[in-house]
């Protein structure tokens, strides 16, 4: 049995092209980790949670509610709009230290079809101790003291941060590497005008997923 859960968050606003095609990459890569599904609607797969919230401070109250039902010394955080490889869910960093994946490429749906080298943290990209994760997150949701946006980052991940999550991060590697998408859908504001920037190292080809334009067919 696997020492780690994986903690899949969706608002549901994806295509379901890209849906399924999600999912399927997900049960591969996750092998025999335990899966919960936080959704906006109910899902079929996993142990799936409810949620009823959306934006930003919502994505870090339902981390914390997968993590508080799952059992496993370590989780992993993915994201509905982000691919994986199994490797990426094999890595076990400290019990003191938040780990992100920094084998990340990102693609527009929208424009040229190209990735870009995006090495930096991201919520999507998380695994770490479980309790590490809900200490962290329970001390950003005190009742006396509602969550100031200068925490809705990473966890670990700012000088800020770090003195509050009492905890910094590791980056790690993967042959394979995760592919995150930015689109319309998103929370993100620039992503809903179009208007995210692409990092200047870029590939139309990486390693397992292949074409950049190939790729993006999925996502109709």
């Amino acid at each position: 049995m696997s020492d780690l859960t994986i903690i899949m968050l969706t608002p549901n606003k994806v295509p379901e092209s890209w849906a399924k095609f999600h999912k399927k990459m997900l049960l591969e890569a996750a092998g025999d980790s335990q899966i919960i599904t936080i959704s906006a609607e109910p899902l079929d797969w996993g142990i799936n949670l409810i949620q009823t919230e959306y934006g930003l401070t919502n994505v870090y109250k339902q981390m914390l509610r997968g993590a508080k039902l799952a059992t496993t010394p370590y989780i992993a955080i993915a994201d509905d709009d982000t691919l994986y490889s199994s490797e990426h869910f094999q890595y076990r960093p400290p019990m003191d230290k938040f780990a992100y994946n920094f084998s990340r490429w990102h693609l527009f749906t929208w424009g040229d079809p190209f990735y870009f080298y995006k090495p930096r943290p991201g919520n999507g990209l998380l695994v770490a101790s479980r309790e590490l994760v809900i200490n962290a997150l329970e001390s950003r949701f005190q009742p006396d003291k509602p969550m100031s946006i200068a925490y809705m980052n990473e966890l670990g991940s700012r000088k800020n941060i770090i003195e509050y999550d009492k905890a910094g991060y590791v980056a790690f590697y993967t042959y394979d590497p995760v592919v995150s998408l930015y689109h319309e859908f998103s929370v993100d504001p620039l992503c809903k005008q179009h208007r995210k920037k692409a990092w200047p190292v870029r590939a139309f080809d990486i390693p397992k997923w292949g074409k950049a334009k190939e790729l993006r067919k999925h996502f109709i």
